[in-house]
């Protein structure tokens, strides 16, 4: 930015080039370590949709620090730059874990009040203090330095791509709360080295100062802090998780990685809690249960398995396992391994060899390591189990082996299950090409059994799912897919028995007399046509597209989930909120009623209708805020900047800046959702895609003073290829991911950067260009052009998850590529005017 520039050929001493750049490099680093933990962070407190906040507030806090120091450039003397710097990086230091604590401090809860909309206010501005001085810390180093700018901007780029990757590794170590103090002690290095960096004539000012404006005394504080923080259980934790109070105690072990928070409690002795219990159980019986739970909301439980079916009898009353009542099932995998029950339940079925496949290492630890829990489950005296950490999607896809029954009981790539109808991130685990990975795994009269939430009048998760079961038995080629099908529920589960080829007279008969005989209900039969009106539409249709035109006449939206629009837990469609929420208030509380009810322990109990509801205000909500935040933090102060300026500069580079502003947010945003699918997390995504867009963006940026998009011709060369690699990638991703889904986790890694890396290259050319652009017309203008990239940017990140959920994933990425096309004759105006 021309107007925040130091000028050039000062006699006045500047800061020592090495430590300097060290200061630069650390405190890009904290702050993206800060960022991707609040994620993970936001992820437990709140609810899995929010993750993206954090980019939000990122961009808001350092397009808001950047502007208060061109506010106050008259003010950033030369002379007195690593001062600036230390207090800056010292302020971030401090104001990392600072926000944290009033995070945890504050009880954010979903609810259409001023209340709500206070907290939420409050939480955001809490978030966006920190980065607002890191904001500060790098628009100073960038503008006010000595040094090259490249130099400065490379060691910038590179402090924060490695940070994005980090993350993985600091979370596999400690716990979240502990990490940001993490982040802190980075920020408070970075001001302890621009201060070793400051010339004599400002050393001695430095040294003369209050011992608690050193950053000497926040850095012993940190460092102490954070193995006092992680290896108690008693420190700075959640006070409120997921609308609830989170109690920590010495009862309960807690463990944090990169994509969860698992707390694991006592055994106590209770009735056992099954997903659909067989009137049949004794009602009297109590036995020993570990309750497991994931980021403060998912429930899963662990049981004593003593080396005998009887301390697990229990298991055959659950329906999620009536797929085992069939004959001939000798080799089983079961997605999701948890606490370890449905392992234990296919053991008591007889299996001979089973395979558990769970993507987070915490339980697999738990079963198989811990000194406690290792001897309570005792899994480890089922004979033939071999268990299995990665995404089942990605090990089944690399699997060569078959299985007569693959059981996926209530079970979400991310625990999905703790948001239940809250959720609107993507879900690999439920899509038709998801599901094209398990069926291929089966023997040739093989099982694939799953179960969801269900509710009489209104079939909810139950029916998506038996809409994705036809879909993929038609994607097979089968003509007749509802004879391949049997659904029963109990209260308010169902369980899809989905079997590779027609089930035979035999094999329907067995379940129709065990759902009978366990006093369960039949939902979908093949010979008999269902109660429902939508599910007898939906078994008669031939073909997908049929599926869908019978979805699409349900109040909630049960359409075919596809790697494109993967958010099978979001039933709401955008345009019914304003007729369902009429609806609500007239009907008042009688209108739970058709939400349905979710699993009691774990205080999801607001159904679908009632969390999709909430989940869509909140999407609002947090674009009002970021709106308002914008205008008053970005747009109103740098007003003055455009008022001198030509208006037809004004109009053009606005609508330049803007399109740069969304087109990158929407590209990453959409990319984002991509990987995580593909990855088997969106913790893992945003480390990849964080680090690459950051890198080769940056380069990007560096390379366009280069090569210069300096005529039209080139300009159009340009945007051509930008916005043709979005849409082509938005056609064509999904194919590229699904033909190297086989690969181990890093392979898959590796063909992220190779689809993020040359379009994150190619997007860094848009912003230097336009600044070079508009300089040579006038120059004035160019940090309102600024301001407004940012503003865009805050806004168009709210946006894409929108566009993301109720369109879908490539549509995103196809308004991205739009975006960058509509650059073409904007820019040629620009270009002309000079």
């Amino acid at each position: 930015m021309s107007a925040v520039a130091p000028a050039r050929g000062s006699t006045i001493a500047g800061p020592a080039r090495r430590p300097f750049l060290t200061g630069v490099f650390l405190i890009s680093f904290a702050v993206l370590v800060f960022q991707v933990v609040q994620t993970r962070i936001l992820s437990v407190v709140a609810w899995y949709h929010l993750a993206f906040f954090a980019i939000c507030v990122a961009m808001l806090g350092m397009t808001a620090g950047a502007v208060w120091v061109y506010l106050r450039r008259a003010r950033m003397a030369p002379e007195a730059l690593s001062t600036r710097l230390s207090d800056s990086s010292l302020m971030t230091a401090v104001a990392m874990p600072g926000s944290m604590l009033v995070q945890f401090s504050l009880m954010t809860t979903l609810a259409p009040t001023a209340t709500s909309l206070l907290s939420f206010a409050l939480s955001m501005a809490a978030m966006t203090v920190p980065y607002v001085f890191a904001g500060i810390t790098v628009s100073l180093a960038l503008t006010r330095s000595p040094y090259p700018v490249s130099r400065v901007y490379g060691v910038d780029l590179l402090g924060a791509a490695l940070g994005c990757a980090a993350v993985v590794g600091l979370l596999e170590l400690i716990d979240g709360p502990s990490a940001i103090f993490v982040a802190g002690l980075l920020a408070a290095l970075a001001s302890l080295a621009f201060r070793t960096a400051a010339p004599t004539g400002e050393r001695a000012a430095l040294e003369s100062r209050a011992r608690w404006r050193r950053p000497g005394a926040t850095i012993v504080v940190l460092i102490g802090l954070i193995p006092l923080n992680a290896l108690t259980g008693n420190g700075f934790k959640p006070l409120v998780v997921k609308g609830e109070f989170d109690w920590s105690g010495s009862d309960r072990t807690e463990r944090w990685n990169s994509y969860s928070r698992v707390v694991a409690n006592r055994p106590a002795t209770r009735s056992p809690v099954l997903w659909g219990p067989s009137p049949l159980l004794d009602k009297d019986l109590v036995v020993e249960e570990a309750a497991l739970n994931i980021d403060g909301a998912a429930g899963t439980a662990m049981y004593h398995f003593d080396g005998t079916n009887q301390s697990i009898d229990f298991l055959r009353y659950d329906l999620v396992n009536l797929a085992y009542s069939l004959p001939g099932i000798t080799k089983a995998a079961v997605v999701g391994v948890g606490g370890g029950r449905d392992v234990m339940s296919a053991h008591l079925f007889g299996v001979k060899d089973i395979t558990g496949i769970e993507i987070n290492r915490i339980f697999v630890d738990l079963l198989t390591r811990d000194p406690f829990y290792a001897r309570y489950a005792n899994v480890s005296a089922i004979p033939g189990l071999a268990l299995h950490v990665d995404d089942a999607r990605s090990w089944f896809a690399a699997s060569r082996e078959s299985f007569d029954l693959i059981q996926m009981s209530m079970i979400d790539t991310w625990a999905a299950t703790s948001a239940g109808a809250f959720s609107l991130s993507e879900n690999g685990l439920y899509t038709l090409e998801g599901w094209r990975a398990f069926v291929a795994r089966l023997t040739d009269d093989g099982i694939f059994t799953v179960s969801r939430w269900y509710a009489r009048g209104d079939v909810n998760e139950a029916g998506r799912m038996i809409a994705l079961a036809l879909a993929t038995l038609m994607d097979r080629g089968v003509v007749e897919p509802r004879r391949h099908l049997f659904v029963a529920h109990a209260n308010y589960i169902a369980t899809l028995v989905l079997s590779k080829s027609p089930l035979t007279p035999a094999r329907l008969e067995r379940l129709r007399s065990e759902t009978q005989r366990l006093g369960f209900h039949v939902l979908v039969d093949p010979d008999v046509a269902p109660e429902s009106d939508v599910l007898r539409r939906m078994v008669t249709a031939r073909d997908i597209a049929g599926l869908d035109a019978v979805a699409h006449t349900s109040s909630l939206d049960l359409s075919v989930p596809t790697d494109t629009r993967p958010f099978f837990f979001n039933q709401l469609r955008f345009r019914d909120i304003p007729k369902l929420v009429l609806r609500r208030s007239g009907e008042g509380d009688g209108a739970k009623v058709m939400a349905g009810t979710q699993h009691a322990r774990t205080g999801a109990g607001q159904g679908v209708l009632t969390g999709n509801l909430n989940a869509s205000f909140t999407l609002v909500l947090i674009l009002w805020l970021a709106l308002i935040a914008t205008l008053a933090t970005i747009v109103l102060p740098l007003r003055a900047a455009a008022r001198e300026a030509p208006r037809r500069l004004i109009v053009a580079g606005t609508v330049y800046f803007s399109l740069i502003g969304m087109g990158f947010m929407f590209a990453e945003i959409s990319l984002l959702q991509f990987c995580g699918l593909f990855l088997g997390h969106p913790t893992y995504a945003m480390g990849v895609c964080l680090f690459s867009l950051i890198l080769s963006s940056g380069l990007g940026s560096l390379a366009s003073g280069r090569w210069p998009l300096d005529r039209g011709s080139r300009f159009a060369a340009w945007g051509l290829a930008v916005g043709g690699y979005l849409l082509l990638a938005q056609w064509r991703l999904t194919h590229v991911f699904a033909a190297t889904n086989a690969m181990a986790l890093g392979g898959r890694v590796l063909v992220c950067l190779a689809v993020v890396m040359p379009v994150g290259f190619l997007m860094g050319f848009a912003f230097p260009s336009g600044m070079r652009m508009v300089a040579r017309i006038d120059d004035r203008p160019t940090p309102w052009f600024w301001g407004i990239n940012g503003a865009t940017g805050v806004l168009a990140s709210v946006l894409a998850v929108i566009i993301g959920i109720s369109s879908g994933i490539n549509v995103t990425m196809a308004a991205a590529g739009v975006c960058y096309l509509a650059l073409i004759p904007t820019a040629r105006q620009l270009l002309r005017d000079r």
